[in-house]
């Protein structure tokens, strides 16, 4: 799984540093939790269908304490408003691989 910054910098890296200042001033404003901030995120690339992202998204909150468990709650709050059933199914398959990958990557550290 390669993260897409790491792709769009092999062709131009400015331009992603310059996305990661963004992101940074956008995510460490004070009386922003960045849990919060990472669990929004998440959420909406559940909604947009972008896996590949999502799944980082989702190790990161994993990082930060967040549990399986909550995240897939957290993911079915939008259900009925956001989310139809299909693509909440497909983001708790998401949870789970991504937790596995994570469980895996902790071994090996």
């Amino acid at each position: 799984m390669k993260a897409s910054t790491l792709r769009v910098a092999e062709v131009n890296a400015p331009a992603v540093a310059r996305y990661k200042e963004m992101r940074d001033l956008l995510i460490e404003q004070p009386g922003l939790d960045r849990s919060l901030c990472e669990i929004l995120v998440t959420t909406q690339l559940a909604l947009l269908g972008q896996e590949v992202a999502f799944k980082l998204h989702a190790q990161r909150l994993f990082d930060l304490g967040v549990s399986k468990e909550q995240l897939e709650r957290l993911v079915l709050v939008g259900l009925g408003v956001t989310f139809v059933i299909p693509q909440a199914a497909k983001a708790l398959n998401w949870i789970a691989e991504a937790h596995a990958l994570h469980q895996g990557s902790e071994a090996q550290a």
